[in-house]
């Protein structure tokens, strides 16, 4: 639709230069070359190793507690009339503030390591 503005500066209907967003929604991805990059993959297997090995290692220090309660170890007492028990469950809250300081400081790394490999993919695929 034409009105007295665009007349008089044709250049309000030019359209704007796509936004890298908007371009991506136009723009078909081809998932199966995305999976095939080698950046990909190596991003892939350093996040899965960094999340699996954190997950295994937390999960296995939060089973222990229910298994070691019973037994003598943790028990006795360590500090004053605290027993062990108290100490290890205080330990598991440290210990969950340490993974979330942890997952805090990964993230920007990992999406980081996203945003490149996006990159890489609109110039072309591999480097």
């Amino acid at each position: 639709m034409t009105n007295v503005s665009t007349v008089k500066n044709p250049n309000l209907t030019k359209e704007k230069p796509d936004s890298p967003i908007k371009k991506a929604k136009n723009d078909s991805i081809n998932y199966e070359k995305i999976n095939n990059m080698e950046t990909f993959n190596r991003f892939v297997r350093k996040k899965n190793a960094f999340l699996f090995g954190t997950t295994g290692v937390f999960l296995f220090l939060y089973i222990l507690l229910p298994i070691l309660a019973f037994t003598p170890v943790l028990q006795q007492k360590w500090i004053g009339n605290i027993t062990g028990v108290w100490v290890y469950s205080a330990g598991l809250f440290v210990m969950t503030v340490v993974l979330c300081a942890l997952y805090t400081k990964m993230a920007p790394k990992f999406d980081q390591i996203a945003a490149e490999v996006l990159r890489e993919y609109e110039q072309g695929g591999e480097k």
